[in-house]
């Protein structure tokens, strides 16, 4: 019985437990109990959980988020948009975790929450967000912490975060906002000390993500002073040497370094602060052997192996203050060849060595190297087109070189009698077949690394006007050793296009597939020239006949010519154009470029105040070519004037007709063309334009036959013209309406080629400009025509920061081109200028040549097409109609 009665006094109890846990678990009412157990519940069943995940997430960020120590850090460091995306998980979690805590427990009563970790729980949920980089929803769960809770502590974390938030998003206003309030609420009780804490370190971090250091300075300070996150203390440390060592100041700068290497920081942060640290060696502070030590002994560290570039070219920073440029650049050939994962290393080394070789004159191993840099340069670096155009000249300037010295050895070889030749040429095929042997081995070994001796270069002492390129191991030197050293035996192409490959004959290429080395040796079986260890092969470049010879010596004079005009007017090397000019008349007196060499030593003597050196490559000028464009320039210096006068007025009127021609005035055309040409008769660029306006004109109010016979006028007397093309399309479509004349042949071969203006181009006037002259390259010397080019250019244009090239249209065409200008008003005027100038184009037959303007963009376009003449009729009707 007494059992029976203890049951049920245990049943009751049971009963009465559960009934007050299911009434505590409702959120309905505000007691005591119900706000015990929904905080406890809150915090331990969901907070708790969501926090550990968040907490695990932020922490896989940060040990997986990459460092660019190529800039100031930032504070923090929250990573990519796909690194954040790897937390997604955790995140998510800390997100559903915080959502059912507010959800469930929430107790709000009165304008107040009675259950602590709801509020929190709304902070983690934001938090969450921003390690997404949702940072649009971290905006609205911040907003609403601040906000909604702005008696309680919890408001100045809401603020923090929003502060944080907008720093990401860079909307930097609102960010001073939030900071400025926290600011002026430091006083309150109610601030808590880890927004205290936290705070100068938020306020640094917004200050560099807008590149204000020495704002991001005091704070960084305090920082140090409060802050208690040891990770965070020693990036905030590695900060403050940056900003040092950029403002100059070497010695705080080391000291901040020093600091962070003593407190043990992760790999790549000590290996970054050890760098910097060797940077900030300065050649007064004292001797630079424990810097030296402390680099050689990273050199030596496994470890390091992906960081060798980095390590050698800060052993180049010290050895250049130490002024020991030798075992500088020994380092920083080291560093370009090492370079195995760091683009931007491998550009910073390459453009320091070319440019050290480049002050130096060294032209050749500058190009290399410049070569290499704008490999992996991008378009947003500094001074780009800068550094592109210079590797651009150089390249020329090395093949130029390479032709000069080629032909110079081959015409020797040519001397040499039938024993000498052959013995050389035997040691040349042992010299192949040892190489071959070794690339066997190497493969043989799987790839191992072969060592090459940098400085070692076959010479042989009696090729004392060049070298063969079979002798030429130039190859090996200024970087390609180094890159034997790291790579092995790979073709340079893959990444590495050091100009000395240019110098080895396509015969010595080794990229062919199986297949095709069967095919080859089938053919080198059949055809002994083509085998590199015959000596036929080298037998068939050597020029023994007459004519051979000839075309040798043509492209050794053009090749000098041509160097020249580089050294001038590109490199502004006086002293190295007036060696190759003073060369070229020594060693071909009668050659057919005497004249443009006369000038230029003429220019370069007269700048240099060498006066009689000056005066007497004048007076050769007026004396044995009194007629020449050259001697009129030196004898009258207004001679541009007195030429471009009667050239504007012509211009002026063309553009009249045009403008007449446009608006349908056909009558005042036909006007307006009769009087220019009685007007202009020898502007033979013009004239055929003003025919070829009028005739349209008259065939727009007359018959046809009148159209006909002032169109056939045209391809009479002006057959080379721009305009010839057109005439020629009317013709024919003359001939197939109205039975008039013959059908006529276009210098395509083709008898239909009616023109009507492409469409495959875009008129944009803001787009970036160049000008254009487009020339008949069999009848126009492209190099005096850049020359005349370059000195209107600096008479007219001096401040215009533009440059002249040249490039091969077709085999008949050569664009000379000006740019770049910065819109098309800027283009005009040159272009409006230009064709006013007739000493550019003095000499010059008008059919031989046209001039235009053309965006970037369409540029690719038009060069791709090659349709000069479709070309022509856009620029008239979108470019001379808009002026």
């Amino acid at each position: 019985m007494k059992a029976i009665r203890l049951h049920t006094k245990l049943l009751f109890l049971a009963a009465t437990v559960s009934l007050l846990f299911i009434s505590s678990c409702s959120t309905k009412k505000n007691t005591w109990t119900r706000r015990a157990y929904h905080n406890v519940t809150c915090h331990y069943n969901v907070f708790w959980n969501g926090k550990n995940s968040l907490y695990e997430g932020a922490e896989t960020l940060e040990q997986s988020v990459n460092n660019n120590y190529n800039d100031i850090l930032r504070v923090y460091n929250y990573g990519t948009l796909q690194e954040a995306s790897s937390l997604n998980a955790q995140m998510d979690r800390a997100i559903k975790k915080a959502s059912i805590g507010i959800q469930r427990h929430s107790m709000y009563f009165g304008g107040k929450e009675y259950v602590k970790w709801v509020k929190v729980s709304y902070l983690m949920m934001g938090q969450a967000h921003f390690y997404k980089q949702d940072y649009t929803s971290a905006r609205r769960v911040f907003d609403y912490v601040s906000k909604e809770y702005v008696n309680d502590p919890i408001q100045y974390e809401g603020y923090l975060w929003l502060a944080k938030t907008f720093i990401e998003t860079e909307r930097f206003q609102k960010a001073e906002a939030a900071i400025n309030y926290l600011q002026s609420k430091r006083d309150d009780e109610k601030f808590s000390h880890s927004v205290a804490q936290e705070l100068p370190f938020v306020i640094a971090d917004f200050y560099i993500a807008q590149k204000k250091y020495n704002a991001a300075y005091p704070y960084l300070e305090r920082a140090l002073e409060i802050g208690n996150e040891r990770d965070l203390i020693t990036r905030v440390n590695f900060i403050l040497g940056q900003i040092n060592q950029m403002e100059g100041d070497f010695e705080l700068a080391s000291t901040y370094y020093n600091r962070v290497i003593k407190r043990n920081p992760e790999y790549r942060m000590a290996f970054e602060a050890k760098m910097n640290l060797a940077q900030c060696y300065d050649e007064g502070s004292g001797d630079s052997k424990n810097i030296n030590k402390l680099l050689h002994k990273m050199v030596k560290d496994y470890k390091n192996r992906d960081f060798l570039d980095q390590i050698y070219y800060a052993l180049s920073e010290v050895a250049l203050k130490d002024n020991n440029e030798e075992l500088a650049i020994e380092y920083l050939v080291k560093s370009v060849s090492n370079s195995t994962i760091n683009n931007f290393q491998r550009t910073e080394s390459s453009l320091k060595l070319a440019d050290i070789y480049f002050e130096k004159d060294k032209y050749q191993l500058a190009e290399a190297y410049y070569d290499t840099a704008v490999s992996f340069l991008p378009e947003e670096y500094p001074d780009y087109e800068s550094i592109k155009n210079k590797a651009t000249v150089l390249t020329e300037m090395v093949l130029l070189s390479s032709t000069i010295s080629t032909q110079d050895s081959l015409l020797y070889l040519a001397t040499l009698d039938t024993s000498s030749l052959y013995t050389i040429i035997d040691r040349l095929i042992a010299k192949k077949l040892a190489e071959k042997q070794r690339e066997e081995q190497y493969a043989e070994d799987g790839g191992g690394i072969q060592f090459v001796d940098v400085g070692q270069q076959s010479r042989n002492p009696n090729l004392q006007t060049g070298k063969w390129y079979f002798y030429n191991t130039a190859a090996m030197s200024y970087g390609y050793s180094e890159f034997i050293k790291k790579w092995g035996n790979r073709k340079l192409e893959d990444n590495w296009r050091l100009s000395d490959r240019r110098l080895v004959m396509q015969a010595f290429e080794d990229d062919l597939t199986d297949e095709a080395d069967l095919d080859l040796n089938d053919s080198i079986a059949a055809n002994p020239a083509s085998n590199p260890e015959s000596r036929d092969y080298y037998l068939a470049d050597i020029p023994f006949t007459d004519e051979q010879k000839q075309l040798a010596n043509e492209q050794i004079m053009i090749s000098y010519k041509q160097l020249g005009f580089l050294y001038l007017e590109d490199l502004r090397d006086t002293t190295n154009a007036q060696e190759t000019y003073l060369t070229l008349l020594e060693k071909y007196p009668d050659n057919p470029y005497q004249l443009e060499a006369w000038y230029a030593l003429y220019k370069i003597f007269n700048e240099n105040g060498e006066k009689e050196k000056s005066y007497y490559y004048r007076n050769l000028i007026v004396t044995n070519y009194p007629d020449s464009d050259y001697a009129k320039v030196i004898s009258d210096p207004d001679y541009f004037n007195k030429l471009s006068e009667d050239k504007y007025k012509a211009q002026e009127a063309y553009q009249k007709t045009y403008k007449a021609y446009t608006r349908e005035q056909y009558f005042r055309v036909i006007s307006y063309a009769n009087s220019s040409i009685e007007e202009f008769p020898e502007d033979t660029a013009l004239i055929p334009k003003f025919m070829y306006l009028r005739a349209i004109s008259l065939g727009k109010v007359d018959v046809p036959d009148t159209l006909y016979a002032s169109l056939k006028e045209i391809l009479e007397f002006y057959p080379n013209s721009s305009v010839t093309p057109m005439a020629q399309s009317i013709l024919n479509m003359l001939n197939k309406e109205y039975g008039l004349g013959e059908p006529i042949a276009n210098t395509d071969g083709s008898t239909d080629t009616t023109k009507v203006i492409p469409v495959i181009y875009d008129f944009d006037r803001n787009a970036m400009h160049l000008a254009m002259i487009i020339v008949n390259s069999d009848n126009v010397e492209v190099d005096p025509l850049k020359i005349r080019l370059s000195d209107f250019k600096k008479k007219s244009f001096d401040l215009l920061n533009v440059r002249i090239k040249s490039l091969m249209l077709d085999s008949k065409r050569t664009i000379v081109s000006v740019g770049n200008f910065e819109n098309k008003e800027e283009a005009d005027r040159f272009y409006t200028a230009l064709s006013n100038d007739e000493y550019v184009f003095s000499g010059l037959n008008p059919d031989d040549y046209d001039i235009v303007t053309i965006s970037i963009s369409n540029y690719p376009i038009f060069y791709k097409e090659k349709d000069v003449e479709g070309y022509l009729l856009y620029f008239n009707e979108y470019y001379l109609k808009d002026k």
